[in-house]
């Protein structure tokens, strides 16, 4: 397997877990009882600060992934792959792993920098998806 597939891999199994650190903050705010339960009707308990943070980068995560996810398939089905994107997948993933735990943690300047990295490695992914379309 291909870095690129490697990485998305690792990317998407963090992803998968990603809920845990909320769930974790909101088990212990609001009791099982209301994670368990429908939800249907009750609103969401407050949150310590630290939770809301999780949130946030959890959410963070949703929105940054599938722009990810998808310029290293269009760079698998382009056989676009070179040692370049090879290194913009290991930032990325580099900068998710940094991200969540600076978020959680009030680390503004350092979630910045990895969301700003994560981004850049996503554009250069993009535009080297875009090259190899055409």
């Amino acid at each position: 397997m291909s870095p690129e597939m490697t990485v998305l891999a690792v990317v998407t199994l963090f992803y998968l877990f990603s809920w845990l650190p909320l769930w974790i903050a909101q088990s212990q705010t609001s009791g099982f009882q209301w994670l368990a339960g429908s939800r249907v009707s009750a609103e969401r308990p407050p949150l310590p600060p630290a939770a809301e943070r999780a949130l946030r980068a959890h959410d963070n995560l949703r929105e940054n992934y599938p722009p990810f996810a998808i310029a290293v398939l269009l760079l698998a089905f382009t056989g676009g792959f070179t040692q370049y994107t090879a290194w913009a997948c290991l930032a990325f993933l580099a900068a998710r792993l940094v991200h969540m735990p600076a978020g959680i943690l009030g680390a503004s300047w350092l979630r910045s920098f990895s969301w700003l990295l994560g981004m850049a490695a996503t554009l250069y992914l993009l535009i080297m998806a875009l090259v190899a379309l055409l």
